[in-house]
């Protein structure tokens, strides 16, 4: 429906003399339809979008190299998710080299390398589920390819 140039309240196209309203005269001036044209064209040369589709090989690949600290999850915008997902495994790293130090006779350098190669290889291993599942979205909704 058209709207008055003066109240601009809804008004039907058949009270094109007097708005019935506010009385104004002529309330649809400088309308020179009713329709609007949804046929013309866009030019998509000139399209300012900053869009970077993320890829499941480069989350992959962030999972098997810095996994542990969460940075795939910063990859795909999901920033909750990363710094849960880092804190979680810097805790269970620190209490797994604590336990393995305190109740083994390992050497202290082995203590601390077994955890971090297992929390690596379980990154690798997240990281091999993500890169399988189908329909994965990022935190903005965008399908990741």
């Amino acid at each position: 429906m058209p709207i008055c140039k003066k109240c601009h309240s809804r008004i039907d196209k058949f009270n094109k003399d007097r708005c019935p309203i506010c009385g104004v005269e002529n309330p649809f001036e400088g309308v020179t339809s009713d329709t609007i044209e949804i046929t013309s064209t866009i030019d998509t040369d000139n399209l300012n979008i900053d869009y970077h589709p993320r890829k499941k090989s480069t989350l992959f690949v962030l999972f098997a190299c810095l996994g542990i600290f969460g940075v795939p999850f910063f990859y795909i915008y999901k920033k909750g998710i990363g710094l849960i997902y880092c804190f979680s495994n810097l805790v269970l790293i620190a209490i797994t080299i604590t336990l393995l130090t305190l109740l083994t006779p390992l050497d202290p350098w082995v203590s601390i390398l077994l955890p971090i190669i297992f929390f690596v290889f379980v990154n690798v291993l997240v990281g091999l589920y993500f890169y399988n599942k189908p329909n994965l979205k990022d935190g903005r909704g965008v399908f990741i390819a």
